[in-house]
């Protein structure tokens, strides 16, 4: 074994343990350096026992603790009392983000309208329309358009129409009526 080949094997210990090593024994220069290094390790030791008690100052921790955040870009980080104030801020700037999401969402695209007016009963639609759920039921007197759509046969269920599974993801023709508001009222399943 070489030199560089024992150091670069050298196991952590307080170097004891390495004096009866073989290189050590063949090495002068290697069994120097490692008694040095061994009562450096133990000088260490001592003088870490010795001192543990000792604190600086907090004057002196205060201008090290300035220093080191002026070194690391963090002399004008906001003081906590301000974390919150900036917490709401970034809270209400998401929800208005999401708002305006939802909103572009929902704006309906302009349909292709059939250009013909349906005709509503005093209680209901009629002409096999269902209305849909959770949508505002039409005045009899409200002009209403209605758009010719292909749908997968799966959203048939929502409205109570049984599907078979494997028809679950063919298109189906369907008319659905459009309010003033561009909103779909009520849907017409043409299969």
């Amino acid at each position: 074994m070489n030199c560089q080949e024992f150091w670069n094997n050298l196991p952590e210990a307080d170097g004891m343990g390495l004096v009866e090593h073989e290189h050590v024994a063949q090495c002068p220069a290697c069994a120097a350096r490692l008694r040095s290094q061994v009562a450096l390790k133990r000088g260490l030791r001592a003088l870490a026992g010795q001192m543990s008690a000792a604190e600086a100052p907090p004057r002196v921790e205060a201008r090290l603790r300035t220093a080191f955040r002026a070194y690391n870009g963090m002399a004008g980080v906001p003081s906590r009392r301000w974390r919150p104030v900036w917490t709401w801020a970034a809270a209400v700037a998401a929800m208005f983000a999401m708002a305006v999401l939802l909103v572009r969402e929902r704006t309906p695209q302009a349909p292709q309208p059939v250009s013909h007016v349906v005709e509503l009963a005093d209680n209901g639609i009629e002409n096999g329309f269902i209305p849909l759920p959770n949508a505002a039921q039409i005045d009899p007197s409200e002009e209403v358009n209605v758009v010719r759509v292909e749908v997968p046969r799966s959203a048939m269920i929502a409205l109570g129409y049984d599907v078979k599974p494997e028809e679950a993801s063919q298109s189906v023709e369907a008319d659905v009526m459009l309010g003033t508001d561009g909103l779909a009222r009520a849907v017409r399943f043409l299969d």
